[in-house]
């Protein structure tokens, strides 16, 4: 079973850009990742390429195929939940990567900025948070550069190699 693991914030607090440079570190490490991103007002498609155009002239489904990578648009009735998310990729995986639920019980890590918040959010199972200003805490801090360690946090909570 893949592990899961959550960042949390307000919009804007950096949490895709601190993810990027985790990700790349999980992958030179040979962790096989997958990223959920909750997107609360739902998402636009660039429009620029062939699968964009057909899913918007209303394809249900467009499964975009490549020798490198594979794309597929669904059109939902509802707003799929993390359970059904989970069972679509967990044997692929090592790590799950959600980007939100915050009401979710996932292991999480915040991320706070100082120019959206400097309040923590009220939320549960927070194992360490990522800041660009000091903050007196129960829980380990990191600073946004610190890509390496923070990776190493989750490798060791999720005990992975």
């Amino acid at each position: 079973m893949a592990a899961i693991i959550s960042f949390v914030g307000k919009h804007n607090s950096g949490k895709t850009t601190l993810l990027t440079g985790i990700i790349s570190r999980l992958d030179q490490r040979g962790i096989k990742t997958a990223v959920v991103k909750h997107a609360h007002k739902g998402l636009d498609l660039p429009g620029n390429f062939d699968s964009d155009r057909l899913f918007a002239a209303g394809a249900s489904i467009v499964y975009a195929s490549s020798p490198e990578f594979s794309l597929i648009y669904r059109r939902n009735h509802e707003e799929w939940g993390i359970d059904q998310i989970y069972a679509q990729i967990v044997g692929d995986v090592d790590l799950i990567i959600t980007e939100g639920f915050k009401g979710q019980d996932f292991p999480k890590i915040e991320v706070l900025r100082r120019e959206i918040s400097t309040s923590t959010l009220e939320i549960t199972n927070v194992l360490a948070r990522v800041t660009d200003f000091p903050l007196e805490d129960s829980v380990p801090t990191f600073s946004f550069d610190q890509h390496e360690e923070i990776t190493a946090f989750i490798l060791e909570y999720f005990k992975m190699k």
